[in-house]
């Protein structure tokens, strides 16, 4: 039992990481967030009756970015607990999903 437990907390606290395995990560996770905050970009500028909803196109864009620094340090540092990248991956797409239903369910303006 205390051999498994010390084989878990080994793998947990690995900070080997395959390079082809972060670089596929990264290009991964970019590509999904990068889609989400597309989206909304591209019903922002197709649909006439969102215009009133400028505050999160610019919310959008820091969301964006604050993204493209997570993972960017995860693709540069390789310091990085398996447990912890795996939770901020997780968070990272968690994340954009409720980010997705949340831009998706506004309605549209009445002027």
């Amino acid at each position: 039992m205390a051999k498994n437990l010390t084989e878990a907390r080994e793998k947990l606290l690995s900070m080997e990481y395959p390079r082809w395995r972060n670089v596929l990560s990264c290009v991964i996770l970019v590509l999904l967030t990068t889609g989400m905050v597309s989206g909304w970009w591209y019903a922002y500028y197709t649909v006439s009756d969102v215009v009133c909803h400028k505050g999160i196109l610019y919310f959008s864009v820091v969301w964006l970015a604050v993204q493209w620094v997570v993972i960017g340090y995860f693709y540069r540092y390789q310091n990085i607990p398996a447990f912890a990248r795996g939770a901020i991956k997780f968070l990272i797409l968690l994340g954009n999903v409720w980010f997705g239903l949340f831009v998706f369910s506004l309605q549209p303006c009445v002027l």
